[in-house]
């Protein structure tokens, strides 16, 4: 029985004396490693954060036999270049580290195999953040709590504590936020799970009222890192609903599971992107106004080549941004981007949208868009138009818009936000739809098919089509390219410049395209046409812009006016309004207004309150709008009207 219990006690002290020496070993080395992994953590911080720096600095380490207490502050670190304003002092965070095989706090979160340290981490209470501290009601802001294993993978919870503060009527209610995650070391890999419940802003008090409720944020991290150097993986972002309010604006919107997400795979050469956006109903002021989403994809990226291309990138920002060079792109880097471009093409990659979609419960409207690319031959030696032509194998767009649905939406914008009945929204939003839909095929910019517009473009072996009608490359890439101002890059250095012309002058064919393209109506241009038409305008003022008084002429209206629609802060027109009142003896029936409106869709006619038929046309130059095409809008209007007139005199009212 002695020798019995002389044994038990003998494991039972051995025991306990492995455990303590596992215990200081363990503690030894955490001691050891932790110089290290503060190096490697300061080295990261410095090339992501170029402009300002960040370090942080191992401030207190003091080590027992079964626990470290240890204190770290994070500082920016300035330089000639580091923006005026930034924060100075330092934050410090205190860690304390339990030291394993079996740390206790570990065992009380049932991790019962040996681990190498429990650590928890909350940022400390110093002078610089005190009224940090006090928002939280002297709760740790930010701490955390890790389980670390031997092999280096770890499991963490990350607290942000809740924060309720008022002032002078205003307040902000923010729930706090939970943050679960690994992370392997050895596979340098991480996944995480953020919660937020609520946040919400109430700034009715302030000199911009508004109300913000938002609830339900969740973020998913789940990443490694690839064979080509760079993660890989899945991470998404959603928010159950966001509720605004502006009370002074009279405005009030909601909007239903949002969503962001992001998949980045890999194969043996390539790399894959995705990208989703997408968000539940939306409501503005009690109108629906649908759900969408969009969905962005990159394929066949070469994976060496976008490594490369990002480490130039990196490279060449953190130049930039430490003031090492102010010269712009030396030779050697727009080489190395250059090739590099030229390597990610060989692969043939491909972008497409698929789709853009938003929908209602009368119809759905979408936008999908495919582009196939090549790696152009002797790139250097090529024009940018040449480049564009040659890079590009393939494009194929399709734009669907449903015409039951934007008139849904333009019916209970009327009567919700205007107030107004529901048979005179409908008949207005019938005619808006017609004068789209006739304007659509009017600029070739779609074609009516049933309850939809559709519209198409195809490009392959150097030729374009929009719905039907041909492009050929060079017409199409010309326009695009002028209007970036990369058309002429080829002759920026002034060679191969016709004889006796200033290289600093524009070519005679660029300076009449731009002369002749204007970005919004000129008044003046605008009075001399109609002057030149023999319409002898008169201005006066309206309220959204000038108004130019026309002679009837042959137009048989009893009103003519051209309306120029001017935004209030740019004082630029964007929008021109031609109208004809039509005031007989007889008023023009209903249905043969309907009949006009159906044969004539790139007008609109209807009856005003004085019930006078009413004929009217309207014009955008956002993007632009040559002054040749003006012209002939004008003259298809004033021909317009005269059929109108007969037509307002054959077919009087019963």
């Amino acid at each position: 029985m002695k020798k019995s219990v002389a044994i038990t006690l003998g494991v039972v002290i051995v025991g306990a004396g492995s455990w303590v020496g596992a215990t200081w070993y363990t503690g030894k080395r955490i001691e050891e490693s932790a110089q290290r992994h503060l190096a490697e953590a300061n080295e990261k911080l410095a090339k992501i954060t170029p402009l300002f720096g960040l370090r942080i600095d191992q401030l207190k380490y003091e080590r027992s036999l079964f626990s470290t207490q240890a204190r770290y502050g994070l500082s920016f670190v300035k330089s000639d270049n580091t923006p005026d304003g930034m924060p100075a002092g330092m934050v410090e965070f205190d860690a304390s580290i339990e030291h394993g095989p079996f740390p206790k706090s570990a065992l009380a979160r049932g991790a019962i195999a040996p681990k190498l340290a429990f650590v928890h981490t909350e940022i400390a209470k110093t002078d610089n953040i005190k009224e940090l501290f006090e928002l939280t009601k002297d709760v740790a802001p930010l701490s955390g709590d890790a389980v670390v294993s031997y092999s280096g993978f770890a499991t963490s919870t990350t607290r942000i504590a809740p924060v309720k503060v008022a002032h002078e009527g205003n307040a902000v209610d923010f729930s706090g936020m939970t943050v679960n995650g690994t992370f392997d070391r050895s596979l340098q890999a991480v996944t995480a799970h953020a919660l937020m419940e609520t946040l919400s802003v109430d700034g009715a008090k302030s000199n911009d009222p508004i109300k913000m409720t938002m609830s339900g944020l969740t973020m998913d991290v789940n990443s490694r890192m690839g064979k080509f150097g760079l993660s890989i993986g899945d991470s998404n972002i959603k928010i159950k609903r966001i509720d605004v309010t502006k009370p002074d604006a009279d405005v009030k919107v909601s909007l239903d599971n949002l969503g962001y997400g992001v998949k980045l795979g890999e194969d043996d050469k390539t790399i894959n992107a995705e990208a989703t956006y997408q968000t539940g109903d939306i409501t503005l002021n009690d109108v629906a106004l649908g759900n969408g989403q969009a969905v962005v994809k990159l394929a066949k990226l070469d994976g060496s080549a976008v490594k490369q291309l990002s480490d130039t990138y990196n490279q060449i920002v953190r130049q930039y941004m430490m003031g090492a060079s102010d010269e712009g792109l030396k030779d050697e880097q727009f080489d190395a981007l250059l090739d590099n471009a030229g390597k990610l093409l060989n692969g043939n990659p491909s972008f497409s949208i698929d789709p853009i979609s938003w929908k209602t419960t009368k119809g759905e409207s979408k936008l999908t868009f495919a582009l196939d690319l090549a790696n152009p031959p002797n790139v250097k030696d090529l024009t940018p138009q040449e480049i564009a032509v040659k890079a590009i194998k393939q494009i194929d767009a399709t734009l669907v818009i449903s015409k039951p649905m934007v008139r849904d939406l333009m019916v209970q914008y009327a009567m919700k936000k205007e107030g107004v009945d529901a048979e005179k929204a409908g008949t207005e939003a019938d005619e808006q739809m017609r004068s789209l839909s006739g304007m659509a095929e009017m600029l070739n910019v779609g074609k009516n098919d049933g309850d939809n517009i559709v519209g198409k473009f195809h490009f392959a072996d150097g030729m374009g089509d929009l719905n039907g009608t041909k492009i050929p490359a060079d017409e199409l890439f010309a326009g695009l390219l002028g209007a970036t101002g990369l058309d002429n890059m080829d002759g920026m250095d002034g060679e191969d410049e016709p004889e006796g012309m200033d290289p600093d002058q524009e070519e005679p064919a660029a300076t009449a395209a731009s002369a002749d393209l204007m970005q919004d109506f000129d008044l003046d241009t605008v009075n001399a046409m109609l002057t030149d038409m023999s319409y002898a305008p008169r201005k006066e003022d309206g309220e959204a812009g000038p108004v130019l008084i026309l002679e009837p002429a042959n137009t048989g209206a009893s009103d003519l006016r051209v309306e120029l629609l001017c935004n209030d802060f740019t004082e630029k027109c964007h929008d021109l309004v031609l109208t004809a009142t039509y005031s007989g003896k007889k008023p023009m029936s209903l249905k043969a207004i309907n009949a006009w409106n159906q044969e004539y869709r790139w007008t609109r006619a209807y009856l005003d309150d004085k019930n006078q038929a009413v004929l009217q046309m309207d014009m955008n130059s956002e993007g632009g709008i040559g002054k040749e095409n003006l012209q002939i809008l004008l003259n298809t209007f004033f021909s317009i009207a005269e059929d109108f007139s007969a037509a307002s005199k054959a077919a009087p009212a019963k």
